[in-house]
């Protein structure tokens, strides 16, 4: 049985060290965190999360606590079992149980076990293995015949086997006591480059690299019988590929989480994007919060005349440009009314480089119990007027059928597809809340409709977060340049 163990260490929270030029990002580290816990619930799913130390940066100072407070709730969005282990930057190890659940001596996935250590630093960020937990590795093996594996925060390997300045002091007693009790697998982390697997008369040892070190890495391990098997995830695109995130919210929107215009620039180009283009919510910024989430304004659309009415749109800009944006980063999410019309007044079209249109809501989905053949024929209906009112890129296609509970037609791939074409639309790849179908996806690739990324980010960690983009268009089959099929409507014609 295979069974996957995704590996994170050094994460170094520290929200004090925010000083530029530092390779340690630890005023982002709870971002870089949070984004590996969401990729790990989307796309890895791990049977087990090992959490291996310096988790913050500063574990004796006053902050401590509420530092580690902040990295255990993120932990505990991770949606497999977590054993987490101090390291030498988290301080004493009962404070650190304080925040975090102690593990057992033994933890057993899939008929494998884990044994956790919590290692005495040595001079020069060694370590050393006491006595006792060396005879605790005997204790893992007594009536045990699967396979064990050490887990520890130092890494562990032969003296001179490995290009590491880090290591046990007692590393020959150590892993002369594992190949006695056949522990085939030590894991650990602390040397932030990473230590790429090193095999010995039976035995492997690994270092996971730092999480708060740009490419920002963490481990996923592969264990399949006597295969081993080790991915490398980044949390930066590779700039090769210059992607460009097309949907970027602020705080101006109501469901802004913690946007700030300027920490999604600087995230940007931390996440090794090419672009970063703000389109905030026409009607968040023309309507207030009650109106525009009891959607009141969408019989009539920019023409509502009722209570609720406001108008942003200058404070939007001017936030833009306070922040240093550049004008052709600014532009804007227009809603869509009942009768397929953009909601936008027609003094702002001028204003922004291009427009994305939103379906976020259908009349026919306020019946008690709407149909699909009713959903689907407004849908089509108001898309045919929509598509046709100038927007540039259509976003997250589908999501408003995924939003009520609905399996998206798949009838109506082809039509839309076939419409984005001919208006020369471009259709957002977007996973916010949304599974795009790789059906409509690959059917706009053969159609040759442009395609845009989009994080549509309402949280600072979405910014620029397109593996799971990057993993559906492999999905789909498309292994060509990406320039073949992704657009910029910042400069389509």
């Amino acid at each position: 049985m295979k069974t996957t163990v995704a590996v994170i260490s050094d994460v170094h929270f520290d929200p004090s060290n925010a000083a530029s030029g530092s390779a340690r990002r630890g005023a982002i580290a709870d971002i870089l965190f949070l984004r590996a816990v969401h990729r790990l619930n989307r796309m890895i799913r791990p049977d087990l999360t090992l959490l291996l130390g310096d988790l913050v940066n500063r574990g004796e100072s006053p902050e401590a606590p509420a530092d580690l407070a902040r990295i255990r709730a993120i932990a505990g969005l991770i949606e497999s079992p977590v054993i987490a282990i101090p390291g030498n930057h988290d301080g004493d190890p009962d404070a650190f149980y304080s925040a975090f659940e102690r593990p057992a001596p033994f933890c057993d996935v899939h008929g494998i076990r884990f044994v956790p250590f919590v290692d005495p630093e040595e001079p020069g960020y060694n370590a050393r293995r006491t006595p006792r937990d060396i005879e605790r590795m005997a204790q893992a093996r007594a009536g045990f015949a699967g396979p064990i594996v050490a887990v520890h925060h130092a890494p562990l390997f032969p003296p001179g086997a490995a290009d590491c300045p880090y290591n046990y002091t007692n590393a020959d007693d150590v892993i002369d006591a594992m190949r006695a009790h056949g522990i085939s697998l030590a894991i650990g982390a602390h040397y932030h480059a990473g230590m790429a697997p090193v095999y010995d008369e039976g035995v492997a040892f690994i270092a996971a690299p730092a999480l708060c070190e740009s490419p920002f890495r963490f481990l996923e391990i592969v264990l399949d019988g006597d295969d081993m098997q080790v991915h490398t995830h980044a949390l930066r695109m590779p700039d090769e590929l210059a992607l460009v995130d097309t949907h970027v919210h602020t705080h101006l929107a109501y469901c802004s989480e913690n946007m700030s215009i300027p920490a999604a620039m600087a995230l940007a180009q931390d996440f090794g994007l090419a672009g970063c283009v703000f389109t905030e919510h026409s009607g968040h910024l023309y309507f207030d919060k009650e109106t525009y989430w009891a959607g009141r304004f969408l019989p009539d659309g920019v023409d509502y005349a009722g209570p609720g009415r406001r108008c942003r749109m200058d404070e939007y800009l001017d936030a833009l440009a306070a922040a240093g944006c550049p004008p052709e980063n600014a532009a804007l999410e227009v809603d869509c009314d009942f009768r397929g019309r953009p909601v936008i007044r027609p003094a702002d079209r001028g204003r922004f480089r291009y427009l994305t249109g939103a379906i976020h809501q259908l009349d026919a989905l306020n019946a008690p119990r709407p149909g699909i053949d009713a959903v689907a024929a407004e849908f089509m209906a108001s898309l045919d007027t929509f598509i046709r009112s100038g927007i540039r890129v259509l976003a997250h296609p589908f999501r408003v059928f995924r939003r009520a509970g609905l399996e998206p037609p798949a009838t109506l791939f082809g039509p839309v597809a076939r419409l984005l074409r001919d208006s020369a639309v471009a259709a957002e790849i977007n996973f916010h809340t949304n599974e795009p179908p790789p059906r409509f996806v690959r059917l706009c690739i053969d159609l040759g409709v442009g395609l845009t990324l989009g994080s549509d980010a309402h949280n600072l960690y979405e910014v620029g977060e397109f593996a799971p983009h990057l993993a559906l268009l492999k999905a789909c089959g498309y292994d060509g340049p990406l320039g073949d099929i992704l657009v910029d409507p910042r400069h389509a014609g």
